[in-house]
């Protein structure tokens, strides 16, 4: 195993599998991580850690081809300073063919389950179901891998957005009050790691967002002409429009600006542009080309020529890469800083894969800036992860459930809209997020503010009195409310919003992130 420090994650794993070999009872792991955490070492860890002792093999069971590939590379990776070793493979005879396990797709085991459920029965097995809510519950998937959990030594459910853009439960996932239930059992232990406490770790980076605003004329099915901003009420109509005329020129050229002056400190900075579908995503790689910059394809389509271009933009043959549907996780490229948002799609879980495509660490990466347009739905999505970064590091129960369902015909869809014809649109200056306060809020109801800044605070109090020895808990904790009582002269839960954001502020500069 490797010498540098675990993150926290990786390091309650190697305790599970501890525990697991001094007789404990887990057979079931719950793994949340954020995206860009470091979830890909997981498996490694689970391979050291416990073949031959109570498993032969791994099986690694991942979204698409190009995680697989990716997964197989993992274990030949010399900083995990592993001899274990997996093969990407998908149906036959001997899936892992004298190695320590395979890597294979859901689809794959969708088409001859048989196969794997043979290969589970000949061997012990560790099955590391990842992003595992790609399984709706009662789907095809779930009743194909069935076999495979029944008889799999140890099952590891993981996935960086624990939720289902449709509402669906997730397949093999305990729930409580139609939520994934994270409570750990004798037989089950659950992970936590999320974006606050891996920013904080500098694990991962935080992405700017910078959102630009735009008019959009269209022509609906009876003639008429129709206009709306994008921020406006019609806002599902212009974003449509947007994607395809003007407006998606403009925000590629402001993101261009972006990474031209990035490469000034950074020379390795990449670029990725993410388009509604296959068509769009055509126009954009040639405005790309009429600026001068040598950019390919990889969409969806999950072809040879897409895996080729996406191995040549990780080597460096060329730094702009359009893609669609195969941006959205996996695509694991450090140098990628800058990402130009051009989909309609507005799930909360969708839009975290897809900015966590820049928030990976690079030797010279300093930041990660993300460009979009400024339609209501994608400010609302960005309002709440924002917010769940100002979730403190001590509050376990964090925000892991985006709860919104992708946005279909008339709530910002930027597809399949046949009824009216895009005709012309512009965009405006960008809105830098970097530009506010580094103690303000993002928008949302008072009550749900209310409930986020006391987290806030209840949490900068719990790490702060962490870092006290034992014996002095008591008496710093006396000391610190009544300092609290100074700027405001009454008990946290009877304080209104503004006065808890005085608080907020006030612990921040003296004993939180604020404080030099």
């Amino acid at each position: 195993m490797p010498e540098f420090k675990l993150r926290y994650h990786q390091q309650a794993v190697v305790d599970a599998c501890r525990d697991i070999l001094a007789g404990g009872e887990i057979t079931e792991i719950v793994l949340s991580v954020t995206p860009g955490g470091g979830k890909s070492f997981v498996p490694v860890i689970l391979a050291e850690n416990l073949i031959p002792k109570i498993a032969d093999r791994i099986c690694w069971v991942v979204p698409r081809n190009a995680l697989k590939y990716q997964g197989e590379g993992e274990f030949s990776d010399p900083r995990w300073n592993t001899d274990k070793r997996v093969r990407a493979a998908d149906n036959g005879d001997d899936l892992s063919r004298g190695l320590q396990g395979y890597v294979t797709t859901y689809q794959a085991v969708g088409m001859n389950p048989d196969c794997h459920a043979t290969e589970f029965r000949k061997h012990r097995y560790i099955l590391f179901l990842d992003e595992c809510h790609h399984v709706a519950d009662g789907s095809e998937w779930h009743k194909a891998l069935e076999a495979m959990v029944k008889s799999a030594v140890l099952v590891v459910k993981a996935s960086g957005t624990l939720s289902r853009g449709d509402g669906q439960k997730i397949a093999f996932m305990a729930y409580k009050d139609s939520k994934p239930d994270l409570s750990g059992t004798a037989n089950r232990r659950v992970i936590i790691y999320g974006r606050n406490r891996a920013i904080a770790d500098k694990a991962i980076l935080p992405v700017d967002f910078r959102t630009m605003d735009g008019d959009a004329e269209w022509e609906e099915q009876d003639g008429s002409r129709g206009e709306s901003r994008l921020s406006g009420e019609d806002s599902a109509k212009a974003l449509f429009t947007a994607l395809r005329t003007g407006f998606a020129d403009n925000l590629l050229d402001a993101a261009l600006d972006e990474i031209r002056l990035m490469r000034s400190d950074y020379p390795e900075a990449k670029m990725l542009v993410v388009a509604p579908n296959i068509e769009v995503a055509k126009a954009y790689h040639s405005h790309l080309a009429d600026c001068g910059y040598e950019t390919r394809i990889a969409t969806s389509e999950d072809t040879p020529l897409a895996r080729r271009n996406l191995d040549d933009f990780k080597r460096g043959v060329y730094r702009v890469l359009v893609t669609v549907a195969m941006a959205y996780e996996g695509l694991n490229v450090p140098e990628v800083a800058c990402i130009c948002c051009l989909s309609h799609i507005r799930s909360v879980p969708w839009l975290e894969q897809c900015f966590a495509r820049a928030n990976r660490l690079a030797p010279g990466k300093k930041r990660a800036v993300c460009f979009a347009p400024a339609d209501w739905a994608f400010k609302k999505a960005v309002g709440m992860i924002k917010r769940e970064e100002l979730v403190p590091l001590s509050d376990g129960q964090q925000e892991l459930f985006g709860g919104e369902e992708k946005r279909g015909e008339g709530n910002g869809s930027g597809n399949a809209r046949p009824w009216i014809i895009p005709l012309s649109s512009s965009a405006e200056g960008a809105d830098d997020t970097r530009a506010e306060k580094k103690a303000e809020l993002p928008p949302c109801p008072p009550s749900e503010m209310e409930k986020i800044l006391r987290k806030n605070i209840n949490g900068i109090i719990s790490s702060y009195l962490a870092t006290v020895n034992n014996g002095s808990k008591q008496a710093y904790s006396r000391m610190l409310y009544r300092r609290l009582r100074l700027v405001v002269s009454k008990p946290v839960s009877e304080m209104t919003g503004k006065e808890l954001e005085k608080v907020w502020i006030w612990l921040r500069r003296e004993y939180g992130g604020d404080k030099k």
